[in-house]
């Protein structure tokens, strides 16, 4: 009888490293394609001056004369009819009275094109701008 003392040898497992590679090459294309690159910011650290009365935190609300056209054409100066005729004349004693007056208008919507010029011709005899005097628009719901 022979004894052998040897034990059997293993067969080592294959490992499939075709696949593996194939597995890797897909993993690392997929993290490229999805990466974002940024750029570095630099972060500095900086104490910021202080003041007491610059930048409040409230800011006043800006308050407005209303310049109000209605359907009748009828014209108001801050809850006062006026004649357009007599708009820059009331304008300018306006702004005589209170240099820093803001003006805007409210028009119905059904006030002529026509009408509006003169209106405008007034603010400008006045010597105020078109462009500071905004149009109060009512928002609209859902639509």
């Amino acid at each position: 009888m022979h004894l052998n003392l040897r034990p059997k040898r293993r067969p080592v497992p294959a490992i499939p490293i075709v696949s593996l590679i194939d597995i890797m090459v897909i993993l690392l294309i997929f993290f490229i394609a999805t990466t974002t690159f940024r750029e570095k910011k630099v972060q500095m650290k900086i104490n910021l001056p202080a003041s007491k009365s610059m930048g409040e935190a409230e800011s006043k609300p800006e308050v407005r004369k209303a310049i109000t056209l209605t359907k009748t054409k009828e014209l108001f100066l801050d809850g006062n009819p006026v004649e357009i005729e007599k708009l820059a004349e009331s304008l300018t004693k306006m702004k005589e009275a209170n240099p820093g007056v803001k003006l805007e208008l409210e028009a119905d919507t059904e006030i002529a094109l026509g009408t509006l010029m003169k209106v405008w011709d007034g603010l400008r005899a006045a010597g105020f701008s078109i462009n500071d005097v905004p149009a109060r628009i009512q928002r609209t719901e859902g639509k």
